[in-house]
């Protein structure tokens, strides 16, 4: 069995009310969902950022892919190693992560098509049939034409997360900060772990790098109260970090300064961060993941799941990612509750906090062609908003840092 063709589609699929962050707001998800066709007529697929450029770019390099087969992935993955190096052509390279990951997504997905085997038993095998996940909260705009959303301090946040408990039993959640100021988000955690108690198990907030590094170590040693699993990038690159963890003391996590595998030993040498979070897109892939999490068992720091609104097809092969990998050791956090829809044939299903891993050969989801077409349709006319800006403050401006 040979990759005879392809298809790489735009999609945008629109979130039930605009999500607030510190350098924004994301009204939807953009992704390129591809499929790769065989000789046997079996369709392997991927799903990766971006939208038309990113879907362009498989042309480019149909030359690494078309005639391949399926047990052939791990060569596939490879012809993209140059692309994951530090470039002055970084716009280009980072691009052809984003491609690279789609690819190898999709030939795991025919590779385990082709033997009739789950993707978790191709990449090491599952530890467990369920991943855990924690509750992903956000301050929010309110949709205008639904009134769903409207967030914007600790009631609206504490009735969030209860809504999202009672629906998908999580017993704990993060937090997006970085949106108002420090003593607001503040008396939040505040709020939901007075709500709360010990029913959430795990609390985490991120500030999206929105604070200076004295306003982090100020804002989470007052924070410490809370038990608080870990921050995520309180601060702006990996000195500012470093200064943080050193002084306060807290788990620190990121993925905005560690990147790329060219980041993990400064990072190491200078303590900057306890937990890493990855997703197999500007990581360059599954493979690349794997790389990292025996990096990150030699030098005993974790890993966790990056969640950037994944649709169903990308979700999925995150799950098998999780189930395979040790180190990946903290439970997943998802926008998956606040999208409005999903372009595979059965939506991803939580119970107990825990979603499952599908049964079904490789990545094991399939593609509703009517939604696909749809929501292609609808980035055609919309395209894809730029989520560093903020149509509701015309004259804000993001930067760090913020406070």
């Amino acid at each position: 069995m040979k990759v005879t063709g392809f298809k790489a589609t735009p999609v945008l699929v629109p979130m039930t009310a605009p999500l607030r962050w510190s350098m924004g707001v994301e009204t939807g998800t953009v992704r390129t969902v591809l499929e790769l066709f065989t000789d046997d007529g079996l369709i392997g697929l991927g799903e990766t950022y971006g939208g038309q450029e990113i879907a362009g770019r498989f042309e480019d390099v149909k030359q690494f892919f078309l005639g391949a087969r399926p047990v052939e992935v791990q060569k596939v993955a490879a012809k993209f190693e140059v692309f994951r190096t530090t470039s002055e052509q970084s716009y280009l390279t980072i691009q052809l992560r984003y491609v690279a990951a789609a690819l190898e997504m999709a030939f795991w997905d025919l590779l385990g098509k082709e033997q009739g085997v789950r993707l978790c038993d191709l990449i090491g095998g599952t530890r467990r049939e369920t991943v855990p996940f924690v509750a992903y909260l956000f301050y929010r705009y309110k949709n205008k034409e639904s009134s769903v959303g409207g967030e914007d301090g600790p009631a609206g946040i504490v009735e969030q997360y209860a809504e999202l408990k009672e629906k998908y039993g999580f017993r704990g959640l993060k937090l997006k900060t970085g949106v108002f100021p420090p003593a607001v988000e503040r008396e939040t955690v505040r709020a939901l772990r007075q709500s709360f108690g010990e029913q959430i198990e795990f609390l985490r907030v991120d500030p999206n790098q929105a604070w200076s590094a004295a306003t982090a170590i100020r804002e989470l040693n007052l924070l410490k109260e809370f038990s608080l699993e870990y921050c995520e990038d309180p601060t702006f690159n990996l000195e500012g970090c470093s200064q943080v963890r050193r002084a306060v003391g807290m788990p620190l996590a990121t993925n905005m300064a560690v990147v790329a595998m060219d980041q993990v030993a400064p990072m190491v040498r200078m303590n900057a961060f306890d937990v890493v979070l990855v997703d197999p897109y500007f990581w360059g892939g599954i493979t690349a993941v794997k790389r990292l999490a025996a990096v990150a068992d030699a030098f005993n720091f974790s890993l966790a799941i990056h969640s950037d609104r994944e649709l169903g097809i990308g979700h999925t092969a995150s799950l098998h990612l999780w189930a395979t990998t040790p180190s990946i050791s903290h439970s997943y956090d998802s926008h998956y509750p606040f999208q409005a829809d999903d372009i595979i044939t059965e939506p991803l299903r939580w119970s107990g906090g825990a979603c499952p891993l599908p049964k079904g050969p490789g990545i094991g989801v399939a593609v509703d062609p009517e939604k696909l077409e749809k929501y292609h349709h609808l980035y055609r006319s919309k395209g894809g908003r730029l989520e560093f800006f903020d149509r509701n403050r015309p004259d804000w401006v993001p930067r760090v840092p913020l406070w």
